[in-house]
């Protein structure tokens, strides 16, 4: 962002969102008062268009710090992009690509919905019914019940979770109890939820963005959820982008 830009006055509603969103995009993520410096926006005045920014979901407030939101995720890839969770994950995700030869998914929680944030295919990606920015309810595939293994357990007795109770044999008792497992082990399952043929392994990623992420990979199922050398690669690199986020969080409260 240019220097007259920092500094020009923004008159409407528009304008400033306009700005709030530029500076992101150009930073990641901002703070109240850099969002002043770089947007020219008083103080006052911005503080309460970022907290109106997060109740529609246009932002993610994490302690005083505010990022590309939900919301935003949904309606445009270039958010995703840019968001420095995406970044660190990324280049991980690609190695495990190249060695496993499986299609990668990484997802983040919202509400009882899985919502994929980056799908890498290769030759077998037409046989997974995914896309980028999709939903799909997260007691439904391995990188879901991934993201719900990082919540409390009495969270799946809100009121969210209620279609548990008929969308899942044995209902909320009986996911909580795989969820269990699920956490003894570090990984998840789905064989052939999504199609007959499809195995998917997930591990979460208790680190990163406000809401629970997590990967998995997905393949043909006789390989993909017996081959132990496939489930120590999706754990090694769940482990991996944790690393990465608390190093990029670390270096954050430093400068």
């Amino acid at each position: 962002m240019s220097d007259d830009r920092e500094q020009a006055p923004a008159t409407s509603m528009l304008d400033r969102i306009e700005l709030v969103l530029e500076a992101l995009d150009d930073n990641g993520y901002l703070t109240l008062s850099e969002t002043t410096r770089l947007t020219g926006i008083p103080s006052s005045s911005a503080h309460r268009l970022l907290e109106k920014m997060v109740s529609m979901r246009w932002l993610n407030r994490v302690g005083s710090r505010y990022e590309l939101g939900i919301r935003l995720f949904e309606l445009g890839s270039r958010a995703i992009r840019n968001h420095w969770f995406h970044r660190v994950s990324l280049p991980i995700m690609q190695e495990l690509h190249r060695t496993t030869g499986a299609v990668v998914h990484l997802a983040f929680l919202d509400g009882a919905d899985g919502v994929y944030w980056e799908k890498l295919s290769g030759s077998f990606g037409a046989n997974v019914p995914s896309r980028i920015g999709g939903r799909y309810p997260a007691h439904r595939s391995a990188v879901g019940k991934a993201l719900l293994t990082q919540l409390p357990s009495e969270a799946l007795d809100g009121p969210v979770f209620d279609h548990l109770e008929t969308g899942v044999v044995g209902g909320r008792r009986a996911l909580r109890e795989e969820l269990v497992r699920a956490v003894s082990e570090g990984v998840t399952y789905d064989r052939g939820t999504l199609s007959p043929s499809l195995g998917c392994v997930g591990a979460p990623v208790s680190k990163g963005i406000p809401k629970p992420a997590a990967i998995s990979i997905c393949g043909p199922v006789d390989r993909i959820t017996t081959d132990r050398r496939m489930i120590e690669a999706v754990q090694r690199a769940a482990a991996a982008i944790e690393k990465a986020a608390r190093q990029v969080d670390a270096g954050s409260r430093t400068t």
